[in-house]
């Protein structure tokens, strides 16, 4: 289970994920920017942990591909763009072991060790050792 600034997700014991909450940067992945007042389904199987920042979200599946959703202005879905999505967009094929999606930013392991990050920098938060904002990992 995850909470975001005003949404929530959660894992069943099936590995579906699902979601509900403020929706109006789609980050609740349903193809939509509607509010979800009851909780709706998102992916149906395979999902190992979730991770819900300010106004997007992301998942781990149990295959280590990692998805994410929502806004975007700061790159925090780290798919090389900053526009939002309201349907999960693939970040990472295979290989990622922990993720966590913060206020403008989202940070992932690998299973390798190696650290990335993408989103919002202008305090250092990605520690790259610039200001710079990364819409890629």
């Amino acid at each position: 289970m995850s909470a975001g600034s005003e949404h929530t997700l959660y894992l069943k014991t099936d590995g579906s994920l699902w979601a509900m909450g403020c929706n109006g940067s789609g980050q609740l992945g349903v193809g939509n920017t509607d509010d979800q007042l009851d909780p709706v389904q998102v992916v149906s199987s395979g999902v190992e942990a979730v991770s819900a920042g300010g106004y997007h979200s992301m998942y781990l599946l149990s295959s280590g591909s990692l998805w994410a959703m929502g806004g975007n202005s700061n790159g925090q879905l780290g798919d090389g763009t900053f526009d939002g999505k309201t349907i999960p967009v693939r970040v990472e094929i295979g290989g990622v072991a922990r993720v966590s999606a913060g206020g403008l930013h989202s940070l992932y392991i690998k299973t390798n060790g190696s650290l990335l990050a993408m989103g919002r920098n202008d305090v250092g938060q990605l520690g790259d050792g610039t200001q710079t904002n990364q819409s890629s990992p």
